[in-house]
């Protein structure tokens, strides 16, 4: 144990651990499902540019079904990086908001087109539902 303590500091300090109160960027997602003849709906929905402390940062996720899951995408053709899946329970109709992380260590620059997938899965794992956006970095 003490010998973790004296090291604790030493790699936060060289940076082979990243301090958990950096910034890092999220997608935020506000969306509105509907449900109509077991097809589901985005209504409204907003994804938006923000950031979240490190330590708080959206790492890959299970859920059981029925589950929304969903994921970012930077686009700079053959660079591209995939983010992890942040997957969280589907409880139907409704609002749901949460945040999609990037791969670790791989984040959006200035004019970077991310591309956003958002999908609903029934008890199934079945999609019956679909979200596919695109925004630009700022």
């Amino acid at each position: 144990m003490k010998l973790v303590l004296l090291l604790l500091p030493i790699l936060l300090i060289s940076g082979c651990i990243t301090s958990p109160t950096k910034q890092v960027p999220v997608v935020k997602v506000n969306i509105t499902f509907v449900e109509m003849q077991d097809i589901v709906v985005a209504e409204n929905y907003t994804l938006t540019q923000g950031s979240v402390r490190y330590i708080n940062r959206p790492r890959s996720t299970q859920s059981a079904f029925p589950a929304i899951a969903a994921r970012t995408m930077i686009s700079k053709g053959e660079n591209s990086s995939i983010g992890p899946w942040v997957v969280l329970p589907y409880n139907g109709a409704g609002i749901y908001s949460f945040n999609i992380g990037f791969k670790e260590g791989d984040y959006p620059m200035p004019n970077d087109i991310i591309h956003i997938s958002i999908y609903v899965l029934d008890k199934e794992g079945e999609r019956i539902g679909a979200v596919v956006d695109n925004i630009v970095w700022r």
